[in-house]
């Protein structure tokens, strides 16, 4: 059985339809594929790079969060408010007539901005009362959580004209600066 040049050229064109047929039905898809593979690597880079940030992210919070509670031990806090009544409060020492005979808390001005955003409140101190609790008064200031800078110390007898040996009372001015940071505009206080 030989086949006829025509029967081959109708085998041969039948063979060259189907395969330009399946051609045109799969040059688009392999397009797409080519297309789809390239957005393919393209994400996967950027789901790398997203996991680097986040992994840069989360260590640069760590830090953060230590740099914080280094500051919160080795730093004073500065509030957003004097809070004159409280530092009042914690400075008072009980007045017995015997050891402390008096104790004033004098507001000597108004608040002085000092670098910046921060505020100034004057606040004097004076005490008629033995050494120690004068002291005690210095103690309970730096004890403070808050920052008040001791800022100067007068200290003299009570009766100059009389000295008597041993117990002299003192009479002891403390003047602190009260520290403290309002809210700019636009903030929220915490």
């Amino acid at each position: 059985m030989s086949m006829s040049t025509g029967e081959r050229f109708a085998i041969l064109g039948t063979l060259g339809g189907a395969a330009l047929l399946a051609w045109q039905s799969a040059w688009p898809d392999w397009q797409r594929a080519e297309t789809r593979q390239a957005q393919i690597v393209e994400l996967e880079r950027k789901v790398g790079e997203i996991t680097q940030a986040e992994e840069s992210l989360s260590a640069q919070t760590q830090r953060l969060s230590q740099a914080r509670k280094q500051r919160d031990r080795e730093c004073r806090s500065i509030p957003h408010t004097a809070d004159v009544a409280g530092l009042m409060q914690a400075l008072s020492l009980e007045v017995n007539g015997d050891v402390v005979r008096d104790q004033t808390f004098t507001v000597m001005d108004r608040p002085a901005e000092e670098a910046g955003r921060f505020q100034v409140l004057p606040l004097r101190v004076e005490l008629d009362a033995d050494f120690s609790s004068v002291w005690s008064v210095l103690e309970r200031a730096e004890g403070l959580s808050r920052l008040v800078r001791v800022s100067g110390l007068e200290m003299s007898l009570v009766d100059q004209k009389h000295p008597i040996d041993g117990d002299q009372p003192l009479r002891a001015s403390l003047t602190l600066d009260v520290v403290y940071a309002p809210p700019a505009d636009g903030d929220s206080m915490p």
